[in-house]
Parts: structure tokens; sequence; C-alpha cells
């Protein structure tokens, strides 16, 4: 069965799945890149998803990941202004999760596969 979760539950596992994420980047950088620049995410808010962007100081940007609004559904990115909606794996879990979205993040962004 799947669970319903209020507009205002999604917003905050969405907050809490993009602080999630921004320690998994870090403590990889810091772990395995120690002398390059912090990678920082922020969030761009579309109308139909959130975009979750990571920058290298200042000069580099790409697209970490999608959120889909309206359940929180996660997807990795087809380019910079659109989501991969195409195909059963599409979504690569929900910031609703048990997890909290965190088994779909890896320190370059969202997974390939489930």
């Amino acid at each position: 069965m799947i669970e319903s979760y209020s507009q205002e539950e999604i917003e905050v596992a969405f907050d809490m799945f993009v602080k999630g994420a921004q320690r998994v980047v870090s403590d990889y950088m810091e772990e395995v890149f120690p002398t390059l620049a912090p990678k920082t995410l922020t969030v761009d808010n579309g109308r139909k998803y959130w975009k979750v962007v990571v920058s290298s100081g200042g000069l580099n940007h790409s697209v970490f990941g999608f959120v889909r609004k309206s359940d929180g559904a996660i997807f990795k990115s087809a380019s910079w202004k659109a989501p991969y909606t195409k195909g059963d794996t599409a979504i690569r879990g929900y910031v609703t999760d048990h997890s909290g979205g965190m088994e779909a993040v890896t320190p370059y962004g969202i997974v390939y596969v489930r």
C-alpha cells in the first residue's frame, strides 16, 4: 500500500533529503579530494520539480537530480532542464522513504539503476 503524505510532509522530507545529500557529497570530497574547493548543493524551485544543483567554487554547475513536488519521487537528470522519467526504473526512490531517499544518493548524483 502506498502511503499518502501531505505537501508539508513532502517539503520537510525534501529539505532533510537535500541536507543528507550535502553531507554525502561533503564527506566524500573531504575524504577523497581534501585540497579541492567544496561542492555545494542548491535548489532551483520549478513548477513541477525541485532541481538539485551541485556547484564547485561558483564556476561549475551540474544537475545532481530532481525531486517531484507532488509525491517526493527522486529522479536522475536527463538534461539540465528535465529529469529522466521514462521506463519502469525512472523513479529512484522517495524522499519520504524510511532512509529519507539516501539510498538513491551517491557523491556524484542520483544512482543510475536501482
